[in-house]
């Protein structure tokens, strides 16, 4: 779970919770990032893509 650290729509134990439920899931939080993470820090979220799929590899 990609998370805007600045968000305020859902609360970050709900970004939290779901990455737990999620098999390999994790919660990682996407600073200068809103909601809408893609468009507040798309660089940010790239990175983390990268190191999600090359641990995953």
């Amino acid at each position: 779970m990609a998370w805007g650290a600045e968000g305020r729509m859902v609360p970050h134990r709900t970004g939290r919770r779901l990455a737990e439920l999620l098999p390999r899931g994790r919660y990682v939080e996407i600073p200068e990032a809103g909601t809408l993470v893609p468009m507040d820090n798309p660089a940010a979220l790239a990175q983390e893509l990268r190191r999600f799929i090359k641990e995953d590899a």
